[in-house]
């Protein structure tokens, strides 16, 4: 007698923060389970992010391309997958400030969502340009040089850090208002991309730096009493790998 297929999932929806779009999808399962801990024993941050591309298509029922959402989405999404498969709250290790010693602190992940800030996508270049920024996409992320833990770990950028988050910014450019006409930059080269941004002023590079700096990020404060030395630590975790 052949084993039995099992169909037992729940369907849960959410709305993606950057569309609002609700869409329909089942807790990771086992299988998705084996994708994630082979992709993170390799210690690459892009395998990881290609297995959890994987677990999302698996695991929303939905209409939905996993390659347009933005990173913040993603983080999102996952959590909330993780969330329903292995219980609402996540149990973490995080380190006491004074003695460094491990405690146990367990993370609410249906509380977790992206803080999004009001900020302008728009940055007029001169008197004759307005140049239009959007998020980056996941895809693109993966497709480019941009290394994983720079959206696995998000943190405040920091400007010194700039030659680091350049392949960021190439994918949040969107188009560009000229007098006559509106430049897409993904018809663009990279070559061409390049060029134009470093015909750009401070001000003008700093307007593009702040919109990424400003990035929507899923965070979450955290409390608790030390184990052995009583210490209180209150940490703020930041991106989607210090939820697991």
């Amino acid at each position: 007698m052949a084993l039995p297929k099992l169909d037992q999932n729940p369907v849960y929806d959410l709305i993606i923060p950057s569309t609002k779009e609700k869409i329909e999808y089942r807790p990771f399962l086992v299988k998705e389970q084996k994708i994630l801990l082979v992709a993170l024993e390799t210690n690459d941050d892009k395998q990881v992010l290609k297995a959890i591309r994987q677990l999302l298509k698996n695991c929303i029922i939905s209409e939905c391309n996993v390659n347009n959402l933005a990173p913040f989405d993603i983080e999102y999404i996952f959590l909330q997958l993780r969330g329903k498969a292995v219980g609402e709250n996540s149990a973490i290790k995080l380190k006491c400030g004074e003695c460094e010693v491990e405690n146990n602190v367990n993370i609410p992940l249906a509380d977790l969502f992206p803080i999004v800030k009001e900020v302008t996508q728009e940055v007029k270049i001169g008197e004759e340009y307005i140049l239009h920024l959007r998020y980056p996409s996941f895809g693109g992320i993966i497709d480019s040089d941009i290394e994983g833990r720079e959206l696995l770990n998000q943190k405040q950028i920091n400007p010194l850090q700039v030659e680091e988050l350049y392949g960021t910014i190439m994918q949040c450019l969107e188009s560009l208002d000229t007098e006559e006409e509106k430049i897409y930059f993904k018809d663009e080269t990279l070559e061409a991309k390049e060029e134009f941004v470093g015909s750009l002023t401070t001000i003008q590079f700093e307007s593009i730096l702040k919109f990424v700096s400003d990035m929507p990020k899923i965070t979450h404060d955290v409390t608790f009493d030390c184990v052995k030395c009583n210490k209180k630590n209150e940490l703020k975790l930041e991106g989607m790998q210090a939820f697991f």
